[in-house]
C-alpha cells in the first residue's frame, strides 16, 4: 500500500509540476479578433488577442516572488467574499499553501478572514459538512450571524 502511494505521488510530481495558481482580483477578460487573411490559395486565420478597453484601471501584478497579496498590497478583509472565496475548496474548507501560493503570514490571515466571513454568513454556500458555523446546529446566541467592526480586526495579520 506504501509502495503504490509513494508510486502514486511520483507519477503525479512528475506529470504535473508545480503550477503557480495565480489569484484574480479583476475580472480576466480574454477577447480574441479572428482575422481572415486570404494568400493565393491559402486561407489564414488568425485570432488576436484584444487588448481590454479598461487595462489601466486593472491590478497590475509584480513577479518579484512575493506571493499574490503581497505584491499586490491588497488588504483583504472579511467582506471581500468574492477575493476570500478563491482560497476555499468547494465544500467550504481551505486550500493548503502549496496550492495557493501565499506566504505563511498571508496563509493565516486569509483563514481567519474566511472563519470571520463564515460566522457573518457572508459565505453561506461555501460551508463543510457537519460544520457548527450552520445557524441551524448552533446553539444559544451562537445561532445568530457574528457582525465584525473593521476596527476590531487585528492589526498583526496586515
Amino acid at each position: 500500500m506504501a509502495f503504490a502511494r509513494c508510486i502514486a505521488k511520483f507519477t503525479k510530481n512528475y506529470f504535473l509540476p508545480d503550477s503557480s495558481r495565480s489569484i484574480s482580483i479583476t475580472a480576466t477578460r480574454n477577447i480574441k479578433e479572428i482575422r481572415e487573411v486570404k494568400e493565393n490559395n491559402t486561407t489564414i486565420i488568425e485570432g488576436i488577442v484584444k487588448p481590454h478597453p479598461k487595462e489601466h484601471l486593472m491590478l497590475k501584478s509584480c513577479d518579484n516572488g512575493a506571493c499574490p497579496l503581497c505584491s499586490a498590497g491588497v488588504n483583504v478583509k472579511h467582506t471581500d467574499v468574492l477575493i476570500l472565496k478563491q482560497f476555499v475548496r468547494s465544500d467550504g474548507c481551505m486550500l493548503p499553501r502549496r496550492i495557493t501560493g501565499l506566504c505563511n503570514i498571508q496563509q493565516k490571515r486569509v483563514g481567519i478572514m474566511v472563519t470571520m466571513a463564515h460566522r457573518a454568513g457572508l459565505m453561506g454556500t461555501l460551508k463543510p459538512k457537519n460544520c457548527r458555523m450552520d445557524p441551524k446546529k448552533r446553539r444559544d446566541w451562537r445561532k445568530y450571524n457574528t457582525y465584525y467592526d473593521e476596527t476590531t480586526i487585528k492589526q498583526s495579520y496586515y
